[in-house]
């Protein structure tokens, strides 16, 4: 171990340096991981010029949410992994306090609700994964078992992934049910469409508004995938959707980004069988106009979903360490971590199955 390495660090908004940093032992509760691919977000630009109104770490720090990586080090209180061990990196970080509604942040990203407490853990794990090496809290590595023969240009499809996968699991999904996927031709849309296939869904209404991007799905995906093109009309929609559905559907998971409009996810709604379950994990920017009526008499279920359960990284790397999940069909364009920027702006354009990483 090197006493110092090489991290993109954000100085001031716009003002990104590579710089040389020094190398920390790790904490009592901390590991230390050689990067091996980190994830670049498609909107990491807009995060960086402060587009994106985040409560960023103080600054400099380092950006960067997920990465595959090989353990350096354990701090003295680690017991789950040791050097040498490839992990998975997430940055979903909880406090592990006896409290119903515990601190939370994404580590090089954002305090997702600025208390105290948020923010004391943010200062105290602030850097993120754009860098040779990562101090990062052994609470959000996962071991990856079985795996050391795939490249971490193919693990890192698991960043991709992991997100909607905590929305498919809060949603219930069963072996041959029919599931909606609300923007499914996005970035999160297309790998809970891959997801979903791969977990034993009958049938996978794949929602959007792009025909060729649904109709590729389904030629990666196989005959289970059904696209369904959708036009803004809300009633035509759910004609649309219901007919793709084979009539009604068990579930149905809603990822559309930043959207104007919430008629697409009201016709998913109204698609869902009686007792059907509706996960938000979207972002609209307009409210979701519910009929009391219609919720009482279809015993509909709507919740909102944020990220994902500390067991989930685990398991969805053991879908892909049995065969169950191929990450090769993800689509993964690779940079020199010394390049990050172009990185970034590659970002910008990805779509479906697209994916931007970073490597050594």
């Amino acid at each position: 171990m090197t006493k110092t390495h090489k991290a993109w660090r954000l100085h001031a908004h716009n003002d990104l340096r590579f710089d040389d940093v020094e190398t920390p032992a790790p904490a009592p509760d901390g590991v230390l991981v050689r990067i091996e691919a980190g994830m670049v977000l498609s909107y990491m630009g807009r995060v960086l010029s402060g587009q994106v109104p985040y409560s960023l770490p103080p600054m400099p720090f380092v950006p960067g949410t997920n990465a595959i990586g090989r353990m350096i080090a354990a701090g003295e209180n680690v017991s789950h992994v040791r050097a040498g061990d490839r992990v998975f990196l997430s940055p979903h970080l909880r406090g592990d306090v006896p409290d119903s509604d515990p601190p939370q942040i994404l580590i090089g990203l954002t305090a997702t609700v600025t208390t105290p407490a948020a923010l004391a853990m943010q200062a105290r794990w602030r850097d993120g994964v754009f860098a040779e090496i990562a101090h990062w809290p052994a609470a959000c590595v996962t071991p990856l078992f079985n795996m050391d023969d795939k490249p971490a240009a193919e693990l890192i499809g698991l960043a991709k992934l992991i997100v909607p996968f905590g929305g498919l699991q809060r949603t219930g999904l069963s072996g041959g049910e029919t599931i909606l996927i609300n923007g499914a031709t996005g970035y999160f849309g297309s790998g809970a469409v891959m997801l979903a296939a791969s977990m034993g869904a009958g049938r996978v209404v794949a929602v959007g508004r792009k025909r060729e991007a649904l109709d590729n799905l389904r030629d990666v995906f196989g005959s289970r995938v059904i696209p369904a093109v959708v036009t803004g009309d809300t009633e035509k929609d759910l004609d649309i959707i219901r007919k793709a559905a084979g009539g009604r559907a068990d579930v149905a998971l809603d990822l559309l980004g930043t959207a104007k409009s919430t008629s697409t996810t009201l016709s998913c709604l109204r698609v869902l069988k009686r007792g059907g379950r509706l996960v938000l994990m979207g972002s609209a920017d307009v409210p979701l106009e519910l009929s009391f009526r219609e919720m009482l008499a279809n015993d509909w279920e709507v919740v909102g979903q944020f990220m994902y359960t500390r067991q989930a990284p685990g398991q969805l790397a053991q879908l892909a360490s049995e065969g169950l999940l191929d990450l090769k069909k993800i689509e993964v364009t690779t940079f020199k971590l010394a390049d990050f920027k172009r990185a970034v702006e590659a970002a910008a354009l990805m779509q479906g199955l697209d994916l931007t990483a970073v490597v050594p």
